[in-house]
């Protein structure tokens, strides 16, 4: 599964670390990204770097793949890719949490 602009850099238990075509260079947008990622249960911490794109979070599994907690993920997701359809997010999500 592929998402335009997303790429995963790396994916393990609890981490997730991500490079983000939008965030790069756009210091609003990626505090933004930070802030609601962040207000979703089971997430632990989140670091987004502006100047790189990337974006680092660290989740408690448990929590994080609880049906209200993916619902949330994705609600947030669609704020930033709104031509990512909910079956895209539910799948690439999956994958990788």
């Amino acid at each position: 599964m592929h998402i335009e602009g997303i790429e995963i850099i790396q994916a393990k238990p609890g981490r997730l670390s991500l490079a983000v075509a939008k965030l790069k260079g756009n210091t609003s947008l990626a505090e933004e990204f930070r802030v609601r990622v962040s207000g979703v249960r089971g997430i632990t911490s989140v670091e987004v770097d502006p100047d790189r794109g990337e974006v680092q979070m660290c989740y408690d599994k448990a929590q994080v793949t609880s049906l209200s907690s993916l619902w949330a993920l994705k609600d947030v997701m669609a704020v930033f890719f709104p031509e990512v359809s909910t079956m895209q997010w539910a799948s690439y999500l999956g994958t990788y949490l």
